[in-house]
């Protein structure tokens, strides 16, 4: 029974048949400051004990109708009895009297004649050690009631590794020890032997219930902890039933030569932290290692290649046109693509092209990595000679141009492939990895299906690549930019009726730059949409110009590129520019290739169908070269067709090419459109060309590009070319 509070007075039941004893002692417990109930005989002081649940009971032995024994036995088997503390009062040299009093259950005696300062103390004394008995009692059942709800295991052992205690940890069917099922095990003397029961550990040694080197951890941490006292960890694995589990002992100083010890099962915790690894370092699409695990895969091997004096190469492979894939089939076979590549590069790459097989992500022991999209790098350690690597490349780039079956199709792809080399191309990893990337890139330049090694003169190109691509930014700018005009002239009437637009670049350090290697870069940056747009309004702007200076129409032909052609914006853009030039939309003529009309056909019908509402002339630029669809050509309903210089360069001499010119003037002209000759150097192919009907010709013969000035001084004189004599 826990003691009264600080500021509430304790209760004090005494019980006594002599009227004067009780009045005495009522004195005296008011003068320690406690309260008192009285009681005459055993049987009234058994039902006020029930009853009023006092802090302390005096009782006298000898009383009528029960004795205080019998009334002590009366309160203690009660359900508030149990824990108050009763003090007996004795005759003075009744020693039977007393040991009847203990054995009654009495927490204390004292003897008459009663000393009565000395007793108030003494009441106090006992209430104090009663309440502190209660709140151990309170404290023994919470921690027991923790303990029984943990499932760690708790263990005392010495400092020479003996279990002095040993309590199992509970678990969802009660108690039990992680050394429960465990598996026969040997030490290193070859001995089998099991582990002991939970119940045996007490008084064994640690090397008797734990495999050699556990226990031997075990006392090491021991040691720690006692010295330096403070919490130390063992980790370790046992196989329970068959399975391996993974447990931790945390260990504390309770004395100068014990500790306590705590044993969890931290198997799901392991179970976790390794998902979490495998999804930090393991691709999750195709389950081989990632790019940081290879990095630091790539790491390891450069330490150890620089320590052992050895090579090895880096090998960057990217899929050939898999956007396309992505695009045409959906992301979902590209996928399944990317999930059968690796599969495949698996197959492909042999036990000797592969790194260290003890430090790997999968356990699989590969140097494969997805490094993202469609990204694969493959590291191959020891390399004796650059023809190995070689070889690995190219027995790679075979293996991909096999067919891949995906939902009953065929699907082929093809691969470029980049090596870098250590320590000939870098002696770190980035580096490695960057030029082995530059290599790859390099390789899909010079046709793609490709394998090529890293020079550093690739890294000189890409420089310079760069800084062109920078200085393509600025040149817009900068008014780097300008535009010559190539003359149209009509074959019948021998006049010009049209130009077209060629955007040219002044750069300011190198000077003027072929289209042929700035138009590629400004498709492959995006840079060809605002530099498309600014050649669009300038060039119809010109053609406004000269249709007010030479008061006749003159058509503007501009090419449009496939990014722009693909602009949701295209159609507002070409509006916006006829509104603020005033040019008529019928002297804008648009000129778009092959590619760009086959690229997605349905999207062009609409863009199209955008284009001639405007009312703008629209063409097919280097017609030949590309699809050469029939049917699209119907479809798509433009009005111009030009026939690539490829084709003309060759008249009159090449048969074959004057039979396809003929050919595709006369399909042309079946399907109502205008023929436009491109690149006609001599007159015998003006002449030519007259005589198969073709509408109109440009070419050097009949004027180079030329500055605005040039062009409108020859619209100004109304210059007419003269056919030469046959």
């Amino acid at each position: 029974m826990p003691a009264p509070h600080a500021n509430q007075r304790g209760v004090v039941l005494v019980a006594d048949d002599d009227p004067v004893m009780r009045l005495l002692m009522l004195e005296m417990l008011e003068g320690v400051g406690l309260d008192a109930i009285e009681a005459e005989d055993g049987a009234q002081a058994v039902a006020l004990a029930r009853e009023r649940s006092p802090d302390l009971i005096l009782m006298d032995v000898e009383m009528p109708k029960m004795d205080g024994f019998d009334a002590c036995r009366a309160i203690r088997d009660s359900a508030n009895g149990a824990t108050v503390p009763i003090v007996m009062v004795t005759g003075g040299d009744d020693l039977e009297a007393v040991t009847n009093a203990y054995e009654a259950g009495a927490t204390d005696f004292v003897s008459k004649p009663i000393n009565w300062p000395i007793l108030g103390h003494r009441v106090l004394y006992v209430l104090r050690a009663s309440d502190a008995i209660v709140r151990l009692r309170i404290a023994d059942a919470q921690n027991r009631a923790v303990l029984a709800a943990i499932p760690d295991t708790f263990f005392r052992m010495s400092r020479d590794g003996t279990y002095l205690d040993y309590e199992p940890g509970r678990t969802g069917g009660g108690r039990r020890s992680e050394y429960d099922g465990l598996s026969r095990s040997r030490d290193p003397a070859g001995q089998a032997r099991l582990a002991l029961a939970a119940a045996d550990c007490v008084g064994r040694h640690v090397t008797d219930v734990l495999p050699r080197e556990i226990a031997e951890r075990m006392l090491e941490q021991v040691e720690v902890a006692l010295q330096v006292q403070q919490v130390r960890s063992v980790e370790y694995e046992l196989l329970r039933f068959g399975e391996a589990q993974h447990f931790e002992a945390r260990l504390v100083a309770t004395g100068p030569s014990e500790v306590l010890g705590l044993v969890r099962d931290i198997s799901e915790r392991k179970r976790a932290e390794e998902q979490i690894r495998r999804l930090a370092y393991c691709d999750s699409l195709t389950g081989i290692p990632n790019r940081q695990a290879f990095l630091e895969m790539l790491e390891r091997e450069l330490q150890r290649s620089k320590v052992g004096n050895r090579k090895f190469a880096v090998l960057f492979m990217d899929l050939d046109a898999f956007k396309r894939i992505n695009d045409t089939l959906g992301h979902n076979v590209g996928d399944q693509l990317l999930q059968l590549v690796s599969e495949r590069l698996r197959e492909t790459i042999r036990p000797s092209d592969m790194v260290s097989r003890g430090e790997t992500v999968d356990g699989q022991g590969t140097n494969l990595a997805r490094l993202g999209g469609d990204e694969f790098t493959i590291l191959i350690p020891d390399l004796d000679r650059v023809e190995h690597a070689l070889n690995v490349a190219h027995r790679v780039k075979d293996a991909m141009r096999r067919p891949f079956l995906i939902e009953g199709n065929e699907i082929f792809v093809t691969a470029s492939i980049g090596i870098s080399l250590f320590p000939e191309d870098g002696d770190d990893c980035t580096s490695l990895l960057k030029y082995a990337d530059t290599a790859m890139y390099h390789a899909k330049n010079c046709g793609k299906n490709n394998a090529k090694l890293y020079s550093s003169s690739l890294t000189m190109q890409i420089m310079s690549h760069v800084k062109l691509e920078v200085g393509l930014r600025k040149a817009l700018q900068n008014d780097e930019l300008y535009l010559l005009y190539q003359p149209q002239l009509d074959v019948r009437s021998h006049e010009i009726v049209g130009v077209e637009a060629l955007v040219r670049w002044r750069h300011g350090e190198r000077g003027v730059i072929s289209p042929t290697e700035f138009i590629p870069l400004a498709e492959e940056t995006g840079l060809i949409v605002p530099i498309g747009e600014w050649v669009l309004r300038t060039a119809c702007q010109q053609a406004r110009a000269w249709q007010k200076l030479a008061r006749r129409p003159v058509r503007m032909a501009v090419n449009l590129s496939a990014k722009q052609f693909k602009d949701e914006n295209l159609s507002q853009i070409v509006l916006s520019t006829l509104h603020d030039t005033g040019l008529d939309p019928r002297l804008l003529e648009l000129e778009l290739t092959e590619g760009t009309l086959m690229d997605d056909a349905k999207a062009t019908l609409a863009t199209l169908e955008q284009l001639r509402a405007i009312g703008v002339h629209l063409s097919i630029d280097d017609f030949g070269t590309g699809y050469s669809s029939m049917n699209y050509l119907k479809r798509f309903d433009v009005r111009t067709l030009k026939i690539d210089r490829s084709f003309i360069s060759g008249l009159p001499q090449d048969s074959e090419n004057a039979a396809i010119t003929r050919a595709i003037i006369a399909m042309a002209h079946g399907l109502k459109m205008v023929v436009v000759a491109e690149g006609v150097e001599t007159g015998e192919q003006l002449v030519l060309l007259q005589e198969y009907g073709c509408d109109l010709v440009q070419g050097f013969y009949l004027g180079r590009p030329a500055p605005a000035e040039a062009v409108t001084a020859t619209l100004q004189n109304l210059w007419v070319p003269l056919l030469p004599e046959r």
